[in-house]
C-alpha cells in the first residue's frame, strides 16, 4: 500500500509539468493556429453584392 502511494506521488510529479506544458501550448499556438487559419471577410471589391456591403438597400424578403 506505501509503494502504491509512492508511486502515486512520484507519477504526479512527473505527469504534472507535462500537463502543464500541453496546456500552455494548446492556449498559446492552438488558439494563434486556429487564428491564422480563420477565413478573411470577403473584399469590398465583388461586383454581385457591392450594394449589401455599403447598405443602400433594403431586404428583399
Amino acid at each position: 500500500m506505501n509503494l502504491l502511494l509512492e508511486t502515486m506521488n512520484g507519477l504526479g510529479a512527473v505527469l504534472l509539468p507535462v500537463v502543464a506544458a500541453l496546456l500552455f501550448e494548446e492556449f498559446t499556438f492552438g488558439g494563434l493556429v486556429r487564428l491564422l487559419l480563420a477565413r478573411q471577410p470577403h473584399s469590398s471589391n465583388q461586383k454581385g453584392h457591392s450594394h449589401q456591403l455599403r447598405g443602400d438597400s433594403k431586404c428583399s424578403h
